[in-house]
Order: structure tokens, then sequence, then C-alpha cells
């Protein structure tokens, strides 16, 4: 007995995985979208997952057709304008549904969760019945891995490529320095919620006035009474802000920070010129062989 397919619950399960699909690729990719265009791009997926049934619409089965139609729905769902940009994501947008893909295979191989009721290929896409329990742990679990995966491919593989050289400018002078991509850097200043640049003192000491330096080279930069009686007193006390932490080695502590008129970011043959971010001061070496004199947060990056 053949299986039966019923469009509408087809219609359905593919609107629903592929916003699933592009909505895991915009967090990898650190790229934003809106609901409606996660929605539009959702949409044209389950029409073309539908249309893939008709004989009439052959010329819509072959490997090129598909592969363009995946390039038209991140082009619908992104606003990317440069080409390697838009592969990066596409490559991305690949991978994400190869491994939801997987995780629902493995969910119904290693657990038997949602047995198949049915199924049917066509066209090189195979149907089947996918109950919504399935859908939503192999979902899941396919979202856990990739960030895993991810965040290990980021943070060890890649780690050599992640140095940024950066300049900093304050008060009419500048430092230039080099700064790593840290997945682990996820602060943000608790007042304006700009994302934050952790840099060491003595890379950028020139460019704070005297009475913060003094701040680290003299007394206590976790000396809470003794910062705000100093940053009273200072003309850039609108500048400067307190920071929380809990990592570098130490649990709940306080970063010194201030806004820089402007940061440059080179990124290949890219400058990004940039100004609500905030730098944090770290007291010590961040680098033990000095290939880097900052941490970097992603999110400045994109």
């Amino acid at each position: 007995m053949k299986p039966i397919v019923y469009v509408d619950i087809l219609f359905v399960i593919n609107l629903l995985v592929n916003y699933i699909l592009l909505w895991t690729t915009g967090k990898i990719a650190k790229r934003k979208a809106s609901t409606i265009r996660l929605i539009i791009g959702a949409l044209i997926g389950a029409i073309y997952a539908v249309i893939m049934f008709f004989p009439a619409f052959k010329i819509y089965y072959t490997v090129i057709a598909k592969l363009l139609f995946s390039m038209l729905l991140i082009a619908i769902t992104y606003n990317i304008e440069k080409i390697k940009e838009f592969f990066r994501v596409l490559a991305i947008f690949y991978v994400v549904s190869f491994t939801f893909g997987g995780a629902a295979l493995g969910l119904f191989y290693f657990t038997n969760v949602g047995a198949f009721v049915g199924a049917l290929v066509s066209n090189g896409v195979i149907y089947f019945a996918l109950p919504w329990k399935t859908l939503f742990f192999s979902s899941l679990i396919a979202y856990i891995i990739i960030r895993i995966t991810w965040h290990i491919f980021y943070k060890k593989i890649c780690k050599e490529n992640m140095y940024i050289p950066i300049t900093i400018m304050f008060d009419s002078k500048s430092i230039c320095i080099n700064a790593l991509i840290d997945t682990g850097n996820s602060l943000h200043d608790p007042i304006s919620n700009s994302p934050v640049i952790i840099v060491e003192f003595e890379a950028i000491k020139d460019l704070l006035p005297e009475d913060i330096q003094k701040i680290f080279k003299e007394y206590s930069e976790n000396d809470l009474n003794l910062i705000s009686k100093i940053m009273d007193n200072s003309v850039w006390i609108s500048r400067f802000r307190l920071i929380p932490f809990s990592s570098l080695g130490k649990e709940n502590g306080m970063l010194i920070g201030f806004k820089p008129d402007e940061i440059e970011i080179i990124e290949g043959e890219e400058k990004k010129d940039l100004k609500d971010i905030i730098v944090g001061i770290y007291n010590n070496k961040l680098s033990k062989d000095e290939k880097y004199m900052a941490l970097l947060n992603p999110e400045i990056i994109g």
C-alpha cells in the first residue's frame, strides 16, 4: 500500500522546519533577519516542497535548480550585500540543514520515537510522516550540536586566524594593537548595552587621563570607594563606567571601562569605523606570548 501524503500537513511541517533552519542559520552566522523575512523565506521553502510533487514542474527537480532555490531563500531572508558573506551564510545554511536532517533520522534510529508511518521518495526528497514530538526533539538536539561544534571550531581550530588589528582613538590620541576574537567575551556595558573590548592597561595607558592611570599604577582598581572618589573629580566622568564580569580568572569582578571617540577595525581588506563600543581596562596580561593585547567581542565583527 502506497503511503498517502497530505499536502496541507506537508506544507505546515515544511513551513516550521524551514523557519527553524533559517532562524538557526541566522544565529550561527550572526546575521539578523526580521520575523517577516523569516516567515516569507519559510513560506517559499514550504511551497517549493509541495511543488516538487507535480510532474509539470520537473525543471525544478534538478541539482542546479535546488542550488539556485536555496540561494534565493538566503537572499530573501537575509539582506547581504557582499558575495563572500553571502556564500558563507549559504554554506552555514547547508550545514544546519544536513545536521537537522541527520538529527531527525538519528532520533528515529536510536529511540524509535514516532516510527515511520509511511515514506515516499519524490525527486530526490524523502517525505515521511513526522510526529510533532520528533520534530521538537530533533530540532533541539540539532541546535545544541551545531552550537557546541561551532564554538569549538572557532575557539580551537580557527584561533590562529582570529587576530585582528584595531585602532582605539580617544581625546585626539590613538593606539593600534592586535585583538583576538574571543567567543568567550560576551561582555556588555550594563548602561548602554554596548559590546565591550577588553584591553590590557599597559597597551592603552597612554590614552588615559593621569587621574585614571593612577588607579592602576598606585592604587587598586578593585577599590570601588577609591574609584568613585577619583572619577567624581575627573573631567572624564561621563566617559567612564564600571563593568561587572565573571571571567579572566576571577568571579564577580569589576572592570573600569570608557567610551572611546572611535574604534577602527581592519578585517582583511575591510575597514570598519565603530563608535558605540566600550573599552574595558584589564590590569594584567591577556597573552603570555604577547600575540594580542585585547579581547574582541565577536558581536562587534558580526
